[in-house]
């Protein structure tokens, strides 16, 4: 049975332009399930303009991989989960399925250092229940949907790289959804801030203020975006279901996952995290090209099912 948690505002968006606000009760599948909410169909514009990434200052190859901007179609309504899968959420899963998920790369400064002795349970700093799930990589976060789907009869998977970028904007055309400059991220976004640099000593990337976690934060932890939902950007990075691929050339008109040969050796990531190289990947339309077999200790994961 479905339980249904207060309330969240979700956007009828067409291409861009709100038709109607509505409310939208969230719901779980089950006690340890992720909550979810539903944003409805419509268009969008995929991708960054030339001038957002100039302003962002964004290098080359990112300007590739964000081109050309194309007319996006979302078909029909889906669910997303409101928050990343948090470690109390997998910890279910691990404790049934009992998958060997060991081993993870840990930030240490600039540099990341592979360590065989951590994983989701102890990525190299501590961590809380509520607190997204880190040091998995694509496959386990696959293995995580298919037990879902299978424990309620319900197709859960991982978001397509075009839906993700459709709620991630909720209706915005901006760098992110709170606008596009960096200086309100602290009341909106796990970044890379002043408490990251004091406990890490890395400033890479950082934003001018203050967030209060040097690490991942508990989820819906800050504001959320006009369809209710919490930490597109920042936080952690989120695995999506596609291949990645150099541009947006021949990608689908849809919300289809696009995928290449089976293997795929690289897939997408999306949002940014507490960890990032440059600010710039902290944006709706920014994209992280992620080795498949990687685990690491900014990279996690949500969900969605369609109705």
């Amino acid at each position: 049975m479905r339980k249904f948690f207060g309330s969240a505002i979700v956007l009828g968006v067409w291409l861009w332009h709100p038709q109607m606000l509505r409310a939208q009760a969230t719901f779980q599948d089950c006690s340890t399930c992720p909550e979810m909410v539903m944003v409805s169909a419509g268009r969008f514009e995929m991708g960054a303009t030339k001038e957002e990434n100039m302003r962002e200052q964004s290098p080359e190859r990112y300007i590739a991989w964000e081109s050309p901007l194309r007319i996006v179609s979302v078909p029909q309504p889906f669910s997303i989960s409101v928050a990343e899968v948090t470690k109390e959420q997998f910890s279910a899963f691990m404790t049934d399925a009992q998958p060997t998920i060991e081993g993870c790369d840990i930030a240490k400064g600039n540099e990341w250092d592979r360590r065989a002795d951590k994983s989701w349970r102890d990525p190299g700093f501590a961590q809380g229940p509520h607190e997204p799930v880190v040091c998995v990589n694509w496959s386990d976060a696959k293995a995580y949907t298919q037990w879902l789907a299978k424990r309620t009869a319900k197709p859960y998977r991982l978001l397509t790289e075009a839906e993700w970028e459709y709620v991630a904007r909720a209706g915005t055309q901006t760098a992110r959804f709170w606008g596009d400059g960096r200086e309100d991220a602290c009341r909106y976004a796990n970044v890379p801030d002043a408490a990251h640099v004091k406990m890490t000593q890395n400033g890479q990337g950082t934003f001018a203020c203050n967030d209060g976690y040097a690490y991942t934060s508990p989820a819906k932890s800050f504001q959320p975006n006009a369809f209710g939902v919490y930490d597109t950007i920042g936080n952690v990075w989120e695995w999506v279901e596609d291949c990645f691929h150099e541009s947006y050339i021949t990608a689908p008109s849809d919300t289809a996952a696009w995928q290449s040969d089976p293997a795929c050796t690289y897939h997408v990531a999306r949002g940014g995290s507490w960890n990032p190289r440059l600010a710039t990947q902290l944006r709706s339309a920014a994209r992280g090209r992620v080795t498949t077999a990687l685990r690491n200790s900014n990279l996690g994961f949500r969900l969605a099912v369609t109705p």
